[in-house]
């Protein structure tokens, strides 16, 4: 993924997590290497850019989340 396509599909993440209601923002979006993650710690990954935010990302995508 180039980092055009990750700008695009962040802003489709950031706007998909707006939608999602406070208390289910606490389920498990996404499991990576063994390791959950729920929509609030994959919204701090992602607006952080950290390394693990592309592979967020591209989970989502291929989950058709985003």
């Amino acid at each position: 993924m180039d980092e055009a396509e990750y700008i695009a599909l962040k802003a489709k993440f950031l706007k998909a997590f707006a939608g999602v209601p406070n208390p289910l923002r606490g389920e498990i979006v996404v499991v990576l290497s063994g390791e959950s993650y729920n929509w609030s710690a994959a919204n701090a990954e992602i607006l952080n850019d950290t390394p693990i935010a592309k592979e967020i990302i591209n989970q989502l995508k291929n989950m058709g989340v985003i």
